[in-house]
């Protein structure tokens, strides 16, 4: 059968797409675990490097901190976060990139007059320096499109920063695609109604979602689906 028609399809047309930050329009994710990972074992952290990378990804400083803690034998110090922050600076400014067609895929959808925002789990701070110094930030700067989960209050899982981009672009849940890297994004994606697209393979999640998510190969194969 042909592979084609069976892949999954958008339930409604998609009129607004809203995007996590790291590790889906930045490439972030690796960078900011090795940051967290280098401060922390100065503190006396034990784990590989690579276990801790799946476990970082998705979460916020404070979950990877509790995170941290268990496998130290003493816990982290106030400063810690204040460390890694500058620490994770300090590499994205010599090695960040953007995610492989992020900005073409920017680009497409003012050119298609749809509208876009971020949900990012992480400080608003971070997601501005990021997106600046890749060339994405114009994209959400007129109107404010970014949405902190540390300026509203909410992380994902939860799904209610989606639906506060949601809102705030006018545009009802069902009809908004949410693309993610992490399946506390794609949790809260599927959540709040939207048709979620995952930059990871489905397969390598630890929980099985429903609705499925779609798996783009390349952000680029997300065109299909408008």
């Amino acid at each position: 059968m042909d592979k084609l028609k069976t892949k999954p399809i958008a339930k409604a047309a998609i009129k607004a797409v809203i995007f996590d930050c790291d590790g889906t329009l930045v490439d972030s994710e690796v960078l900011g675990a090795k940051a967290m990972f280098e401060v922390a074992t100065g503190y006396g952290f034990a784990m590989p490097f690579d276990d801790f990378v799946r476990s970082y990804t998705g979460r916020n400083m404070a979950l990877n901190i509790e995170l941290i803690n268990s496998f130290s034998e003493t816990p982290m110090p106030e400063e810690f976060a204040t460390e890694v922050r500058a620490a994770m600076a300090v590499l994205f400014e010599l090695e960040l990139t953007e995610i492989e067609g992020a900005k073409a895929m920017l680009i497409h959808l003012h050119e298609r007059g749809i509208p876009v925002a971020i949900a990012t789990n992480g400080p608003r701070v971070k997601a501005e320096h990021t997106l600046g110094l890749t060339g994405l930030l114009p994209f959400f700067q007129t109107p404010d499109s970014l949405f902190s989960a540390y300026d509203h209050h909410t992380f994902k899982p939860d799904p209610k920063l989606f639906l506060l981009a949601a809102e705030f672009l006018g545009v009802a849940p069902e009809h908004c695609a949410a693309v993610e890297d992490s399946l506390s994004g794609l949790k809260a994606a599927v959540s709040a109604g939207m048709q979620a697209f995952s930059l990871v393979d489905l397969a390598s999640l630890s929980e099985r979602l429903s609705p499925t998510p779609i798996h783009l190969e390349h952000l680029a194969d997300l065109e299909r689906y408008l």
